[in-house]
């Protein structure tokens, strides 16, 4: 929830204090006699750092939303398993695959960066990605941080980075495959096969699934194709390479009338393609300096026909993007308690649109982005943690950018509370939407929106671990927000927001 004044400090206040009598309670039910310490995994993130990290000890805020609960719940795509991570909300029209709007701590669905295995997914005209047509059949894990993240992740990171882990069989003994077929109501129909896996050096993991749904009024059918695959292999001892493939067709009916025109039209569709293939390469160079070199290739395409009701705000068209990413990652543990990461980023993307209506090109852009990083991690003492780092952003058509972090964490002992702290700075660019007239654009618009948040939270685990009862406030102050002033009513960088909350679950 996002709160104005002083309503969400009160609540933070309330919330903190029914945490700190869970602390004394758990003190006091501590026995004085020295027992044998409860063994329990660790969770631990990638997202956060970049690195495998203990989840605590990233001073950020990160939900894991694992195979066992996507499994439990039954989430077929990535909108339904976001809909209960704190602190953001999923919004859908109402008809299955039409674009979903995604708000990380009341920023826009722009502010948050979509990645699969850490490779960022190319963004559409508005600058959103297609999440309502991504399925799930091939997913470990999702991580969800929230939060200031451009210090790691560069631009579109105001409001925090979703990242799709996607499964392997590295390391199991026996194959498995599974295959399956549902059907439901409003005519749904869902089938697909999977399989992971390892035989010596090689391993892999693949899925295809396919979904039908008619849907329950008129032209509100959905079908999607899915394909998805990783294999790794094991060149040497020090040495890996894996390679991942994914494809995905869909056909969305929109029955939805523009300013109440025509609803429930049946020519109304929505056609998305996206294909992509990405090697990388990790060097165990030393048994403290890892090295890794990733690169993707990408491209989504989209058409949009059978809008021919006036106004014709909807014109018929084909939208086509290209996206280029190549990072090279160097992390090095300096010691057992301090830990460096580095890294060089290139991005380049082209993106186009062919109106049919019209009958012309009335979008082509091009922009290319280069950036280099640095974090440091440390524990200065026994549980108390220290996290920094920097980024420098180019951009060959928009203002540079600078940005940091700086977080600590501290679990106190016997009790196992954690203490965290964050504060970043972070950065969204002018979306394609934003520079192009045929949206009522501005062409000469170079200034990055820029944001400025903090945070601190507690979380206290309950019976030796089993449940973890959290609550974090924070605050986001949100500058350059593009405004658009008369007489043009074009956006320009001046506006200015705040936004600010409070996330409390049990877990």
């Amino acid at each position: 929830m996002y709160l104005q004044n002083n309503s969400g400090r009160r609540q933070c206040a309330a919330i903190t204090t029914a945490l700190l009598a869970v602390i004394q309670i758990s003190a006091a039910q501590t026995p004085a006699k020295k027992q044998q310490p409860v063994k329990d995994i660790p969770e631990v993130v990638i997202t956060a750092t970049m690195t495998e990290t203990e989840s605590w000890r990233t001073a950020s805020s990160v939900t894991v939303i694992d195979r066992k609960k996507i499994e439990e719940q039954q989430y077929r795509f990535v909108t339904d398993a976001l809909r209960n991570v704190s602190g953001m909300t999923i919004i859908t029209p109402g008809v299955p695959g039409n674009v979903a709007t995604v708000i990380t701590r009341g920023t826009a669905t722009k502010d948050t960066a979509v990645m699969i295995d850490g490779r960022p997914l190319p963004a559409n005209l508005a600058g959103s990605f297609n999440l309502e047509t991504m399925a799930l059949d091939n997913v470990e894990r999702i991580e969800v941080l929230r939060g200031p993240a451009s210090s790691l992740y560069g631009g579109r990171t105001m409001g925090g980075v979703i990242n799709i882990i996607t499964r392997s069989g590295k390391g199991l003994e026996k194959p498995r495959t599974t295959a399956y077929f549902e059907t439901g109501s409003y005519g749904t129909f869902r089938e697909g096969i999977s399989s992971i896996g390892a035989i010596g050096a090689l391993d892999w993991g693949f899925e295809a699934s396919r979904t039908d749904i008619h849907g329950q009024r008129l032209n509100s059918q959905f079908q999607q194709t899915n394909l998805a695959g990783k294999v790794g292999y094991q060149l040497a001892d020090s040495l890996r390479f894996d390679l991942d493939t994914r494809y995905y067709t869909a056909d969305v009916g929109d029955p939805r009338g523009i300013n109440g025109t025509n609803p429930n039209d049946p020519n109304n569709h929505v056609l998305s393609e996206f294909w992509s293939i990405s090697p990388r390469l990790v060097w165990d160079t030393t048994d403290r300096w890892t090295q890794s070199l990733t690169f993707s290739h990408s491209q989504f395409r989209q058409a949009s026909t059978g809008y021919n009701d006036p106004p014709f705000f909807a014109p018929n068209n084909r939208t086509s993007s290209r996206t280029d990413f190549l990072e090279y990652k160097s992390t090095v543990k300096v010691t057992d308690k301090w830990t460096l990461t580095a890294g060089a980023w290139f991005q380049d993307q082209k993106i186009t649109r062919y109106n049919d209506t019209a009958q012309m090109l009335d979008i082509s852009q091009a922009q290319t982005n280069y950036a280099l990083f640095i974090q440091s991690q440390a524990e200065l003492f026994n549980g108390f943690n220290l996290i920094n780092g920097i980024r420098y952003d180019k951009y060959s058509d928009f203002d540079n950018a600078f940005t940091w972090r700086s977080g600590i964490s501290y679990r106190i002992p016997v009790v196992q509370t954690v203490l965290h702290a964050n504060y970043g700075t972070a950065y969204t660019p002018p979306t394609p939407q934003d520079l192009t007239p045929v949206f009522g654009g501005n062409p000469a618009l170079i200034n990055p929106e820029r944001s400025r948040g903090y945070e601190f939270g507690i979380t206290q685990p309950l019976f030796q671990n089993k449940l973890s009862l959290r609550a974090t406030y924070f605050h986001n102050d949100l500058r350059n927000t593009y405004q658009y002033p008369f007489p043009l009513f074009i956006p320009v960088a001046i506006g200015s927001a705040t936004t600010q909350g409070l996330e409390s679950g049990l877990d």
